[in-house]
């Protein structure tokens, strides 16, 4: 089996939030961001699907189809991590992140979709098949929001039977003590039906982030997802260390050696690798591999639960997966009849591969000339 043809395409979506009138994909507001799909075919008929997002789309695309596909072509796609070497070898030797991860990320996926095709298992048993389910937290609290509707969409969520929350903070323009208002009328809200997490986006600097961590120290935070500004190993250590509040941190970073870095400063409580962005499934389960050497679990960030589902149900430290409400525009859009959580947790796709079945008519619509 060899890889034939790559093409890419860049798309974007917007979705309904509950208690919004105006569909949305992104907390800061304004248009949907865009994604890449990527599409490799094989010279036996298989067919597999790889995602990124959603910075310089079209330079990502541009890279897979004019760059990627004639490095790769002729390879075994049952293969991913020649694959990987191959394309640091011949495009990336100074390992950069941006377009060469993303790009990476995307095809990546795409070749674990044909490869379970091909031995006709799920993604998530070639990758160790540590469990059938996974829990699953929601990330409800979006900016939009004002706090009544706020506090309406976090007692929603527990009633579907979520039972770890997270909101956006960092973003509002009352600053840090708006964001405190805002968690403390959750909590009151909630009680102790649920945990809350809160991600800053790395949107504080470590005195505002310590401000607003000492402010809402009587609050059940289950942990506080990269709150300062670069994702410094040290600044989070010592942001760890100056509140006691466990943290989160790697959602968007590809470069292994940051996460490297991250668990030997004892920086993160639990890592949070996204497979669109971190060298796809082959570098996911290496840093998955990582973290089980620090005694840490994974959880995933950033949204992409469809895919990312396969990782964090592979791999024996997966914890938690991320249900994204303002993204499930992208995921009714792209998939037909695509899984959703019940009762707070996932059932993994029997089917193989990704186990998804892609929407022809939704490529159609969502994508971008």
């Amino acid at each position: 089996m060899k890889i034939e043809h790559i093409e890419a395409s860049v798309h974007a979506a917007a979705g309904a939030a509950p208690l919004l009138r105006v569909p949305i994909e992104d907390y800061r507001g304004g248009p949907p961001r865009p994604f890449v799909v990527c599409r490799v075919t094989t010279d036996d008929g298989l067919t597999g699907h790889g995602f990124t997002g959603r910075f310089l789309a079209r330079q990502v695309a541009d890279a897979l189809e004019t760059a990627v596909s004639p490095a790769v072509a002729g390879m075994d796609p049952r293969d991913p991590a020649a694959v990987q070497d191959r394309i640091r070898e011949t495009l990336n030797p100074r390992h950069m992140t941006g377009v060469a991860a993303c790009a990476a990320s995307a095809l990546d996926i795409a070749l674990w979709d044909i490869s379970g095709q091909a031995a006709g298992r799920s993604v998530a048993s070639m990758l160790g098949g540590a469990r059938n389910s996974v829990p699953v937290y929601i990330t409800f609290g979006m900016p939009q929001y004002d706090i009544a509707q706020l506090v309406e969409a976090a007692r929603l969520a527990v009633a579907g039977g979520y039972r770890m929350l997270k909101m956006v903070v960092a973003v509002d323009a009352g600053g840090w003590r708006e964001d405190a208002r805002r968690i403390h009328a959750v909590c009151d809200a909630v009680g102790g039906a649920a945990g809350l997490i809160i991600d800053a986006n790395e949107g504080f600097t470590g005195e505002t982030a310590r401000s607003l961590a000492h402010d809402i120290s009587d609050c059940p935070i289950a942990w506080f997802e990269e709150p300062v500004a670069g994702n410094g190993p040290a600044d989070l250590a010592r942001f760890r260390e100056d509140t006691g509040m466990q943290v989160g941190a790697g959602q968007m970073e590809a470069d292994p050696r940051i996460f490297d870095a991250l668990l030997e400063h004892g920086s993160v409580d639990l890592l949070q690798p996204n497979v669109l962005y971190c060298g796809g499934f082959t570098g996911g389960a290496a840093l998955a591999g990582r973290a089980e050497h620090h005694d840490i679990r994974i959880a995933n960030g950033a949204g992409w639960p469809l895919i990312n589902m396969h990782l964090i149900a592979g791999v024996p430290n997966g914890w938690l997966l991320e249900h994204h409400v303002a993204q499930t525009g992208i995921e009714d859009a792209l998939f037909a009849d695509p899984p959703y959580p019940v009762d707070g947790r996932l059932a993994i796709p029997e089917e193989s591969g990704l186990g998804l079945s892609i929407s022809q008519q939704g490529l159609d619509a969502t994508r971008l000339e």
